[in-house]
């Protein structure tokens, strides 16, 4: 299981277990460039991104010979070299192994180290000897190279480029550039190491003298510049020495076993052998570490230390606050922290009075009660708050002070010592209390919040009493009169919990949020769905005006700008550090806190009070972590099959589920990572997903898709360039483009059928009406004509017998002949009607010459105007209700061009189909207006209207608009069911000879 543990020191200790799946027997360390951390173990090889430990599985063909690994080094240009238990080495380059086996060139023996020169050569230290590859092949290294022995236990590359090697007999060296080894004055034991230290000094270490300096031996000086006697010791004996950025030395026991470090390395550096005393902390089984078994040490590139143990991985991460030396954290029941007129922070930890410089602590009485608060007055008096009384502690001398009302019946909810030295107690459904020349007094500052206790106190610099209450309430007391502030006036922080009153501005800080009064003028800073601000107990600010709070997630860091930007703009998200239990904070903020638990001493370090008892931390000398996180994308399961993205994948067809996995190896403070990430084509913008390091999609569509993460690290660093991937997912048949094709094509086909059909029976339905007009007026031809027509010419033939019979000079005669005439012509002209009503008269053939006739006679009307007709087409006759109707509409477009249009020429087109009978009209006058068009009969221009009416009787299409770049232009087509007759023989009408 993975355990951490806070360290005084400055380390907080993390510890992963074989227990929980780590793997066992870790014998060599080494980081990539893409940040992860390579384990190389008696069991395969390991990567940890600083979540999850996954083994490195060969591609086939390229297994190890062993998986025993001993020793892992990774070079400068990204090749990882790993050596083996027994012999042998392999080199991983993007992923792929090359084997070099023991041998002639390859030493028989367990491989211990890697090292690189400055001309590219690799080197090996194995305990057969010495060996070197050349780019192409492995040498062993021998008397050719003045190298004295078949066996090197250890070897580094120098700040300078010089090789060190130690041989199990003597340190020795090679210059860069040469080949010739050279040796040193220090003989060394079996399996001796050596390391070089930042400032460039080498140390040693071996079974004979320990771990020891080795001040003034270089290339140029191959001696040690001390003359004393080593002792023979084996304390600090060591499998491997590491130096941090911090001026520390780490070391692994030998023989004691665990991990030692040593601090302030400069004051160790004489040469001497390190001693007990020398060691600042020791890390085995007993203090937490997983096991007594450490070898293998490395820094990080984020300035983590780890160590490798048989029985799992411990880390060391720099903390940023320091606990106080003599605090024994979450051993008291309370704490207290005030700080004196000089400064200097003043500690009451389990009855024992503390005076702290930050570093190092003076015990100054242990006769203390539990204390719960402390302040000092600008006299230099400590008031302390007991259980049940009050203290004041003045010249070393400890005074008890009965509380103004039994601690049976109240208790002490907070306190403040005003400027003349006096105190004042807030008492839990009492009030508030002041004590002034030995008496104390119940003071009521605002009548209407009597009956209210007070949750906070502080006084400022003009000696003035600010009193925090529940519920938004602020009152500022003055010794005779006192203002309310509420929520009124801006004030929502909920139960006003600690109140800092010291600067320019007065800081208000509650459950809920922060405020500042400034200027008489309250702004508070309340994010409603962030509990980062929330159970505010200590406001420092520093002077550039940054603040810390302590609060109940831990201590929260604000710019200035940041905090001027929070109070300024309402619902502003400011953006800030969270400091807590990775950092070294020991708890949370205090609750309830009788006094503020936040202060700034004289060195300007910020001290908190926690539950588990106070830390500082310097903001002068916090520790960044610059680097940004490298962002790897690991694969895709969809449907529960897992899929490689070293391409791009094809998923099948129907995939419904999918799940992307990515990290970012920043090994720092990994749970501290944050990351987005974007599937172009479904998601708008940025998804925030926390530390989660699985992205989920379902109900995808067929298609290709690149999906994008960026990470940030633990001091919110972006690395906003990221990875990416690529997949598609392919389409069922009728996902694909063709099958859309031709659906858009069937619909296409489908209406043009549909419209084309309800075209066809408009028109049916049109010429069936005409042709039921036509068949009614053909009958009512055939009657006219079989019984009028037929009797007046009977009754003619009658009168014509008639005046027959009558004597030429018979003056009947005359007015007979006139009748004669008279029916003879009402019979004619009742043929002629007859005719019409049956549709076989010449003009339902003579449409243009009609349309012509109508143009004509208008531009007699308007001179000004030429009018022009063409056809197209062989005429056809047109069915008589479809002429009148066709004149009509024609008629008007050709009336209104002349009588509206203002042009200086009116065309008509006209064209008989096979489909349909079509007439264009243009003119190229002003055009007409097309709103006009549209709002027709609200208009009242019925003609246009009447046309449009027309057409549908009709069943055709009518088009009336502005013509470019001037006139207008009328369509008309008539389907040819509706506008022509039917091809047939017609029977002419012979007229009867009448008798004269």
């Amino acid at each position: 299981m993975t355990a951490t543990g806070g360290d005084a020191s400055g380390f907080r200790r993390k510890l992963w277990t074989s227990e929980a799946g780590t793997p066992a027997d870790i014998w060599a360390l080494a980081q990539g460039r893409d940040g992860y951390l390579w384990l190389g173990t008696g069991n395969g090889l390991y990567r940890f991104d600083g979540v999850r430990f996954e083994r490195f599985e060969p591609l086939a063909g390229e297994r190890f010979r062993s998986n025993n690994i001993t020793a892992l080094t990774m070079l400068p240009g990204g090749s990882l070299w790993i050596g083996f238990y027994y012999g042998g080495a392999s080199v991983m380059r993007q992923g792929r192994l090359q084997h070099y086996a023991p041998g002639d060139a390859f030493p028989n023996g367990m491989v211990l180290t890697f090292g690189q020169t400055q001309d590219g050569a690799v080197w090996a230290a194995t305990e057969g000897g010495l060996t070197r590859f050349d780019g192409r092949r492995w040498q062993s290294v021998g008397a050719d190279w003045g190298f004295p022995t078949r066996r090197a236990d250890w070897l580094i590359v120098g700040h300078d480029g010089t090789l060190w090697v130690t041989t199990g007999d003597r340190l020795v060296f090679l210059r860069m550039g040469s080949h010739r080894f050279e040796s040193t004055d220090q003989s060394v034991a079996k399996y001796a190491i050596v390391a070089q230290a930042p400032d460039g000094m080498l140390w040693l270490s071996d079974h004979s003298h320990g771990t020891r300096a080795l001040p003034g031996l270089s290339a140029d000086h191959p001696r040690v510049d001390h003359t004393s006697t080593l002792a023979t010791t084996e304390f600090a004996d060591s499998h491997r020495l590491l130096f941090d950025s911090y001026g520390n030395l780490w070391g692994t026991h030998v023989d004691a076993g665990g991990i030692y470090r040593a601090a302030s390395i400069a004051r160790l550096a004489s040469g001497a052998s390190l001693k007990p005393t020398d060691v600042t902390e020791s890390i085995d089984r007993t203090s937490g570490l997983v096991s007594d078994r450490a070898v293998p040490l490395l820094l990080d590139a984020e300035g983590t230390i780890w160590a490798g143990t048989n029985m799992g991985l411990a880390s060391f991460h720099r903390n940023s606050f320091t606990v106080p030396s003599l605090i024994m954290l979450g051993t008291a029941s309370d704490y207290a922290m005030a700080m004196d007129s000089h400064g200097v922070v003043w500690t009451v930890n389990g009855g024992t009075l503390l005076r702290t410089d930050g570093e190092k602590s003076q015990v100054i009485r242990r006769d203390l009660p539990d204390i719960g608060g402390a302040q000092f007055s600008t006299n230099g008096d400590l008031w302390l708050i007991g259980r049940n009384r009050l203290l004041s502690l003045h010249d070393n001398t400890l005074s008890t002070i009965p509380l103004p009302l039994p601690p049976t019946i109240t208790k002490v909810g907070a306190l403040t010592i005003d400027r003349a030295g006096e105190p004042w107690l807030s008492l839990d459904e009492h009030g508030l209390y002041h004590r002034h020349d030995g008496q104390w007094t119940q003071v009521e500052p605002v009548e209407s919040l009597a009956k209210v206790t007070p949750t906070a106190l502080a006084t400022d610099t003009e000696g003035r009493l600010w009193i925090g209450y529940p519920d938004n309430r602020l009152a500022l007391f003055d010794g005779h009169s006192a203002r309310v502030f509420n929520a009124n006036d801006g004030l929502r922080v909920g139960n006003i919990t600690t109140i800092n009153a010291t600067g320019k501005d007065v800081l208000i800080g509650g459950e809920l949020g922060l405020a500042r009064l400034r200027a008489d003028h309250i702004e508070s800073m309340v994010i409603a769905d962030d509990d980062i601000f929330g159970g505010i107990t200590g406001i420092a600010e520093t002077p550039t005006g940054d603040l810390w709070l302590n609060a109940s997630k831990g201590v929260v860091r604000l710019d200035a700008a940041q905090v001027s930007a929070s109070f300024q703009q309402p619902g502003y998200r400011p953006a800030y550090r969270l400091f807590d239990y990775r950092d070294g904070l020991p708890g949370i903020a205090l609750q309830a806190a009788m006094v503020p638990s936040a202060l700034v001493d004289g060195m300007h370090r910020i001290w908190f009070l926690t539950n588990q008892g106070p830390a500082w931390i310097d903001p002068d000398d916090l520790h960044t972590n610059t680097l940004p996180p490298p962002v790897a994308i690991l694969g895709l399961q969809a449907d529960g099959k897992r899929y490689a993205l070293d391409h791009t994948p094809r998923l099948p067809k129907g995939t419904d589920n999918l799940q992307l996995e990515y990290t970012a190896a920043s090994l720092a403070i990994p749970d501290r990572v944050r990351f987005r990430y974007k599937l172009d084509g479904v998601d708008t913008n940025w998804q925030d997903a926390g530390n989660r390091r699985v992205a989920f999609y379902s109900n995808l569509a067929p298609g290709s898709y690149r999906f994008r993460v960026i990470a940030a690290n633990d001091d919110d660093i972006w690395n906003t360039q990221g990875a990416e991937a690529s997949f598609t997912i392919a389409p069922w048949f009728f996902q694909t483009r063709w099958f859309y094709a031709l659906c858009l094509l069937a619909g296409i086909g489908i209406i043009a059928g549909f419209f084309a059909w309800r075209t066809r029976l408009a028109a049916e339905h049109a010429h069936m009406k005409l042709m039921e007009r036509m068949s009614e007026r053909e009958r009512i031809a055939r009657d006219i004509h079989d019984t009028l027509l037929q009797g007046v010419q009977g009754l003619l033939l009658r009168l014509q017998a008639v005046l027959a019979s009558l004597a030429p000079e018979d003056k009947r005669s005359h007015v007979l002949k006139a009748a004669i005439h008279q029916a003879r012509e009402m019979v004619i002209e009742g043929r002629g009607k007859i005719i019409d009503l049956r549709g076989d008269g010449p003009q339902y053939t003579e449409l243009v010459q009609s349309i012509l006739a109508v143009g004509e006679n208008l531009a007699s009307l308007y001179p000004s105007t030429r009018f022009h007709i063409t056809t197209e087409g062989e005429p056809r006759a047109v069915l008589p209700n479809a002429f009148d109707e066709i004149i009509d509409i024609v008629r008007e477009g050709i009336r209104n061009a002349f009588v509206h249009g203002g042009g200086t020429r009116v065309d008509v087109h006209v064209t008989y189909d096979v489909r349909s009978l079509r007439v264009h009209v243009t003119d190229d006058g002003g055009g007409i207006d097309e709103a006009m068009i549209r709002t027709a009969s609200e208009l009242g221009h019925w003609g246009v209207v009447g046309m449009q009416e027309r057409t549908q009787k009709l069943g055709g299409h009518f088009t009336l608009r502005r013509r470019q770049p001037h006139g207008t232009e009328l369509l008309l087509s008539i389907p040819c069911r509706a506008a022509y007759r039917p091809e047939k023989r017609k029977t002419k009408w012979r007229r009867p000879t009448v008798m004269p």
